[in-house]
């Protein structure tokens, strides 16, 4: 009986040298051929999530990647990520539709407040945002303006950003208690700019009607029945997942 080779799995960064910017690869030991990818990100953002932790996708965006491979080189950890490159049909997804989403999954688990991010060259757009808090006291136009002012780029450890890198799920019972040990942080400036009070948090990865991880939702406070601030049941978080595949089914009829 022929006995059949073990294909030793590699992974490694690679740099589009058109672009300047960084893709995590999946590459076969015993062809080199190329078998799926994550990205792309910043030198920085690499730093965020060690290899083994990304999500690795295949279909079209490896497609892509296989067919611009000469465009690549294995990345030298001196050189610097540069500028990004945009993200795959992010802009396909109309405010509409993400602001509906967010309306469904505040109700769904009574959250106070919640965003909606959208990959974009520069980051994570903030494609909506809701905040009851900020809303009864600024009114809803301020409070918008406030919430989506700026982007949050993919280089900082904040939650969303290893949300995105990973496809994980993060849900926080308290964000003022993040340990050191978790790879991305919880930063309260804005929080306190606005005086308000991030305590528990829940963020799911977005996916596009073809099933590529495109933004990130990310809900703050829940509540019970009388108001009162609670941590993110499993239940509830299995429910916003559930509610997040319906919506990308929904995106695919439209």
């Amino acid at each position: 009986m022929g006995a059949f080779a073990v294909d030793r799995l590699r992974r490694e960064l690679w740099l589009h040298q058109p672009s300047a910017n960084l893709w995590a690869v999946e590459v076969s030991g015993r062809d080199e051929s190329l078998l799926a990818c994550c990205g792309p990100f910043t030198a920085r953002a690499a730093r965020v999530v060690a290899l083994d932790e990304l999500a690795y996708e295949r279909g079209a965006t490896l497609e892509w990647l296989r067919g611009h491979r000469a465009e690549f080189a294995r990345y030298d950890a001196r050189g610097d990520g540069g500028r990004p490159v945009a993200a795959p049909r992010a802009g396909a997804v109309s405010a509409e539709a993400v602001d509906t989403l967010l309306a469904e999954a505040r109700r769904l688990t009574r959250a106070e407040a919640g965003t909606v991010y959208i990959r974009e060259p520069a980051g994570l757009r903030f494609a909506a945002a809701h905040n009851e808090a900020l809303e009864r006291r600024h009114g809803w136009a301020e409070a918008r303006r406030r919430l989506t002012m700026g982007s949050l780029p993919l280089a900082e450890r904040s939650i969303a950003s290893y949300v995105l890198l990973t496809h994980r799920a993060v849900n926080v019972p308290d964000a003022y208690a993040v340990g050191d040990d978790r790879p991305y942080v919880f930063n309260p400036a804005w929080d306190v700019k606005n005086d308000y009070c991030t305590r528990s948090m829940l963020a799911l990865p977005i996916r596009d009607a073809r099933g590529d991880v495109v933004g990130v939702l990310q809900l703050i406070n829940a509540r019970d029945e009388i108001g009162t601030i609670v941590t993110f049941s499993r239940a509830l978080e299995d429910a916003v997942g559930l509610l997040v595949v319906g919506w990308a089914q929904r995106l695919a009829h439209v």
